[in-house]
């Protein structure tokens, strides 16, 4: 088995990271005819049905062809050949008098694909091709299939915005799914599945079992023997078993396998067949199809110190041209035949599934690691890519060929590694001088492909440690050793060699493809690597451009977390029946070849090596070869489908196995590393435990703003949170439902998280004082405006619209000062006097109060001129052009009412003061009784007081002149010059108050200072 490393060649899990992580499948059409029958293209069937995506389904409605029917013959109908695909191209139908959201005169066409459904009921339909947008379905539409199903669908709309509608199931990836079995009656029984894509379905209706109690986790076949579930029918089953109670951590990495299709279990049918296959290699099978015997050659596995499966030996030996490697795969092909129910369920996986505590195998172990495993001092069938290499590690020459062979040792990446340092290990120091040999062509291959442009991201792994319990215990993080890249470049060569081969032929196969970067995500890679200091020219970017870019990074705290960014900007790794090439190794072919036991696309090309040896050279039509394509390339299309799956089974279980390692230790704090950056916080990886998780950013305060283009989460203090920076975190929760940690930083990049907290606090107050200024300055424009409308604006001047209401009012008091000196000392004006009338002011307290001011001449003559409307003069004109109107107008009612109103007020002072007085001065003499002497002293005095009082209410009052009016003066303004008989109650009140309250006051304290003195 090839170890984990670069690109492709990672041993235990397949083949994912390193291009495998990111990007889409590549640009090769799989869309549909619709004319005639329904035919789906599916592959040819020759023994026991297929399951999974190439079950057969007897339904007529839908123009299915039963499976007996296809036997012995290929399916070609409704298909394009690999040239049309290669070219995207589909036949345009129109909707007619469908109509539909698009409209009668929207063209549609039917897509293959694979449906996502989302939580919220809608889901999408990605082409199997890869090109074109996602297809959006309607709830009602995604709900007739299940999540990952291989699905056939009528399109229509424009770029972006894609709808469909759901016509078939061509392919059900899922056959089980696991729930909590509740029983209803005794007839009747539900499973309430775990998978929310499945919730949406209701209940799986069972048969009651004697397997599985109320309340436990079972897991469940769907449909009912080799059928699956019908359109719309709902979901129904029968239980397959019981895997204990809820919350058991076995469940819950079933239950996370299972909702992608995985199972660790076989049908029956399959387990018979793998049994009927004998343990051991006989020498008729050893001497069978020409092969070779290398049981004498020194060839060893090296892999993981878990692994089991050991597929893949090697050798080396130094020669005259240069080197010879040798590496002998295991031979699948002999024990799983095309047809047979071992080939359909492992086209159906299409790939092992490597877990922390189990495997998922392609294959029953049986095979995986019984007869088809290269286990030391036993005979084993092999294929064998043969090659020489030059000096500088180009390939020469190479043979492909059966043999059978004999492992001299299972050596561990460990063991290697030990020996390549020097250190004394016994059992493995015979292998020393082969071990050095390997490193020393590993080393020369490195430097060929370096200089040929291949890109090594060199990412470190994680790895969860069980312990005896069966819980994890730790994480380790595993860096590549020389032992793992010389078990790679091993098997890149024998891969390389392999493709070379059919290319070379002109032979159908399946390749592995690479595409370049896109390169709207590398420009904005190389946007964010400039704010980080390095530079990239995403104009034209090659391998060895981004080679040299990586190694920038050496050493750097962000050379992690871009080498990932970088990653996520490339294309995904993807399986295709064209051999394109491959970007990240800079190879012109790449196909897999050495992994057949876990890999179905490897064994696919053992099988297409044998079926040319037995042709012997014969030529095939041209007909015949654009059917093995078609049928490739859907094979092709699988197994990159189910390697994706795969990988989230991988990741889901290993965040499910870090959320129950740190459920126990909520509280504590940890040093950390920022690890990536999203809108809604940043991820952290813990630097002793290796464990990622989420730290929010409202946790760090209010308005965070995340910079995609840096890459970068800016605080309102104006910290900057990056990639690479140091941390302190506290564990703050653990969700094991949602496999999720979420922490709380306590420091970062030396700063701790109170001060920053302090820093936002006071940007907020000098913001909240901002705008606070704003919403007050605000309020007074709003009045200046509200006064401008209720007062108008200048009817007439330069620029007087342009001018706020302060600047108006200081201009008008300007005119108006200015007119009232001019008035002043212009010539007198002809008066005409009213009749004299006298206003005598009412006695207040008894104390006679002086007349009321009268206003200045000028200013007086100035409002009557505004008030009417004159225009004498300059003055005059002034006052017209700032005063408007309506001011105008108020002004002179001013004029007119100035009068009446002092006049009312001097009579109600009058009528109200003598009374309050008098009622004050008795309350004040009940207070304090004088002394005896001073009682007989007032009461000589009381009557001359009282004389002196009556005499002074009978005078007269004394007449004053009231204001002169100017000539021209109207009526209404003489008028208001003579007395009115009354004033208004209130201000009456309010006079007449005050003048009473002022008198007795002042009266109280001219006799308390008389008391002292006496």
């Amino acid at each position: 088995m090839e170890p984990r490393g670069r690109f492709e060649e990672r041993g235990g899990a397949p083949s994912r990271g390193r291009f495998e992580e990111r990007g889409g499948p590549p640009s090769r059409g799989r869309f549909e005819e619709r004319g005639g029958p329904a035919s789906r293209g599916r592959f040819e069937a020759r023994g026991p049905e297929p399951r999974g995506r190439f079950a057969r389904q007897e339904r007529p409605s839908e123009g299915r062809f039963d499976a007996r029917r296809q036997a012995g013959r290929p399916d070609t109908r409704g298909r394009f050949d690999a040239r049309q695909r290669q070219a995207g191209r589909f036949e345009p139908r129109g909707r007619g008098g469908q109509g539909g959201r698009g409209g009668e005169d929207q063209e549609s066409f039917t897509v293959e694909g694979i449906l996502h459904v989302h939580r919220d009921g809608y889901g999408f339909v990605h082409p199997s091709s890869g090109e074109g947008d996602n297809i959006f379905l309607p709830p009602q539409e995604a709900a007739r299939a299940l999540d990952n199903d291989r699905v056939l669908v009528e399109a229509w709309g424009r770029p972006g915005r894609m709808e469909g509608r759901l016509l078939d199931v061509v392919g059900r990836t899922r056959t089980l799914a696991v729930g909590t079995y509740v029983e209803r009656g005794r007839r009747h029984a539900l499973v309430i599945p775990y998978d929310k894509n499945l919730q949406a379905q209701g209940p799986i209706r069972v048969p009651p079992t004697q397997m599985a109690r109320e309340g436990d986790v079972v897991k469940v076949r769907l449909g009912i023997g080799a059928e699956l579930l019908e359109l719309g029918d709902g979901l129904y089953g029968e239980v397959a078993g019981s895997l204990g109670k809820p919350g058991d951590p076995s469940t819950e990495v079933l239950s996370i396998a299972y909702s992608q299709g995985f199972s660790d279990e076989f049908p029956p049918e399959v387990m018979d067949e793998a049994d009927r296959i004998r343990p051991v290699v006989s020498e008729e099978e050893a001497r069978a199809e020409g092969r070779r015997d290398l049981r004498s050659l020194p060839l060893v596995t090296i892999d993981g110190e878990d692994a089991r499966d050991f597929d893949d030996a090697v050798y080396v030996e130094p020669v005259a041209e240069g080197w010879r490697l040798v590496v002998a795969i295991a031979d699948v092909t002999h024990y799983v035949r095309e047809g047979t129910a071992l080939d359909a369920e492992a086209l159906h996986r299409a790939t092992s599934v490597y877990l922390p505590d189990r495997v998922l195998p392609m294959l029953p172990e049986r095979l995986s690691n019984g007869i088809c495993s290269l286990r030391p001092d036993e005979d084993r069938l092999c294929m064998v890519a043969d090659m020489v290499l030059d000096p500088r590690g180009r390939l020469l020459t190479s043979e492909l060929y059966p043999a059978v062979m004999r492992s001299q040792a299972r050596c561990t990446y460990n063991e290697v590694q030990d020996v390549l340092d020097g250190k004394d290990v016994p059992h493995r120091n015979a292998f020393k001088l082969h071990f050095e040999r390997l490193m020393e062509l590993a080393r020369v291959l490195m430097v060929m492909r370096k200089e040929r442009g291949a890109i090594d991201f060199n990412l470190p792994e994680h790895k969860v440690m069980m312990g005896e319990d069966g819980l994890p215990s730790r994480m380790e993080r595993r860096e590549r050793k020389d032992s793992h890249r010389l078990i790679e470049e091993c098997m890149l060569a024998a891969n390389e060699a392999v493709a070379k081969f059919f290319a070379d032929l002109g032979l159908p196969s399946v390749y592995r493809y690479h595409g370049e970067p896109d390169e709207e995500k590398l420009a904005v890679f190389a946007q964010l690597a400039q704010a980080y200091g390095f530079r990239l020219q995403a104009e034209e970017v090659t391998p060895k451009s981004l080679n040299a870019f990586m190694a920038q990074l050496q050493g750097h705290p962000e050379e992690r977390a871009l080498n990932q960014l970088l990653l996520r900007s490339m294309m995904q790794a993807v399986y295709t029946a064209s051999d394109i090439g491959h970007y990240g190794l800079a190879a012109e072919y790449y196909l897999h070849f050495t992994s057949p036991i876990r890999r179905y696309p490897d064994l696919l090309v053992h099988r297409l090596l044998k079926a040319h040896w037995a042709r012997k050279g014969q030529q095939r039509p041209a007909a015949e070869l654009e059917r093995e394509e078609q049928r490739l390339e859907d094979m092709a299309s699988q197994s990159s489908d189910r390697e994706r799956a795969a990988m989230q089974v991988e990741r889901e279980v290993v965040s499910y196995y870090a959320a129950l390692m740190m459920k126990d230790r909520i509280g504590e704090e940890f040093t950390a590393t920022v690890a990536g950056i999203v809108d809604f916080g940043f991820f952290v990886e813990l630097d002793e435990v290796h464990v990622e998780g989420l730290v929010r950013a409202d946790s760090l305060g209010f308005g965070a703003r995340f910079d995609k283009a840096l890459h970068s989460l800016t605080l309102p203090g104006g910290f900057r949170v990056r990639v690479g920076q140091k941390a302190r975190v506290r564990l703050v929760n653990v969700n094991l439902a949602l496999r999720r940690i979420e922490f709380e930083a306590l420091e970062i990049d030396g700063k701790t998280v109170q001060a920053m907290q302090a820093v936002e606090r006071q940007a907020r107050e000098t913001q909240r004082q901002q705008t606070k200024e704003e919403r007050k300055k605000a309020a007074r424009i709003a009045r200046e405006r509200a006064r401008e409308e209720r007062w108008g604006r200048p009817e007439r001047g330069v620029g007087a619209h342009e001018l706020s209401m302060a600047e108006a009012e200081a201009l008008r008091r300007r005119a108006e000062e200015a007119a009232t000196v001019e008035v002043a000392s212009a010539e007198p004006v002809e008066e005409v006097a009213p009749p004299p009338v006298e206003v005598q002011a009412a006695p207040v307290g008894g104390v006679e109060q002086p007349p009321a001011a009268a206003a200045p001449a000028g200013f007086e003559r100035l409002r009557a001129l505004a008030a009417q409307g004159t225009s004498e003069g300059g003055e005059e004109a002034e006052v017209a052009r700032v005063v408007p109107p309506k001011r105008r107008r108020k002004a002179a009612a001013a004029v007119e009412e100035k009068p009446a109103r002092a006049e009312r007020a001097a009579a109600g002072a009058r009528k109200k003061a003598a009374p309050r007085a008098a009622a004050k001065k008795a309350a004040g003499g009940k207070k304090k009784a004088p002394a005896p002497a001073a009682k007989k002293a007032a009461a000589k005095k009381a009557p001359a007081v009282k004389k002196a009082a009556a005499k002074k209410a009978t005078r007269p009052p004394t007449a004053k002149k009231a204001p002169a009016t100017k000539k021209g003066a109207s009526a209404a303004t003489k008028r208001a010059a003579a007395p009115k008989p009354r004033a208004s109650a209130a201000k009456a009140r309010s006079a007449g108050g005050a003048g009473a309250k002022g008198g007795a006051k002042a009266k109280k304290t001219a006799s308390s200072r008389k008391a002292k003195k006496r």
